[in-house]
């Protein structure tokens, strides 16, 4: 049970770290990838409270991310052009504490699981994951303060898209390795 819960959560970080857009529409929806840790929690819901939590903040992600699926494709107009849309800077904002919360006790939960289980190794590596999460996450609003800079916040958004698919390899990685290791339970 807990090895398929960890395989949900595999997939759930596919869909929910990669953002690849072909005329504004998802092609690995966020959606897709709540359901899938929604699931997995739902299989382990019983072990420990952080996992009870971590289903609630990813059922409000999964509603969330809804409105994500499809963004307007920014306009060239060949000007420098600011729009602000406040309704969705309201929602990412949201997203943002909903997402950190539904991961913060993701990992937390894998972290008293191990405990539990005297695997002192996973619990380290969930605590090093969960930092590396949170660091990333705001990492991203870095690029907003570089809007006035152009050239230096494309190198950014290069740098981070590089992090953020290591990160994600991490992530996957350490997944199947709790999979492995509680697959008895």
């Amino acid at each position: 049970m807990a090895q398929r819960a960890f395989r949900n959560f595999y997939w759930g970080f596919l869909f929910v770290m990669i953002d690849f857009r072909i005329n504004g529409f998802d092609i690995l929806p966020d959606l897709i990838g709540y359901a899938f840790f929604v699931a997995g929690l739902n299989l382990l819901l019983e072990r420990n409270n952080h996992f009870s939590q971590a289903r609630t903040f990813n059922i409000i992600m999964l509603i969330l991310s809804i409105f994500s699926i499809y963004e307007r494709p920014a306009e060239n107009t060949g000007g420098f052009n600011i729009h602000i849309d406040f309704i969705g800077l309201l929602t990412g904002i949201a997203a943002l504490i909903f997402s950190l919360l539904a991961m913060y006790h993701l990992f937390m939960g894998i972290k008293q699981l191990a405990e539990e289980y005297d695997a002192s190794d996973i619990s380290a590596e969930s605590e090093q994951r969960w930092k590396q999460f949170l660091y990333l996450q705001l990492a991203g609003f870095g690029v907003f303060l570089l809007i006035l800079l152009p050239p230096l916040a494309l190198v950014y958004l290069i740098v981070m898209l590089v992090i953020s698919i290591a990160l994600t390899v991490k992530f996957m990685g350490f997944m199947t390795r709790c999979g492995n290791r509680f697959s008895e339970i």
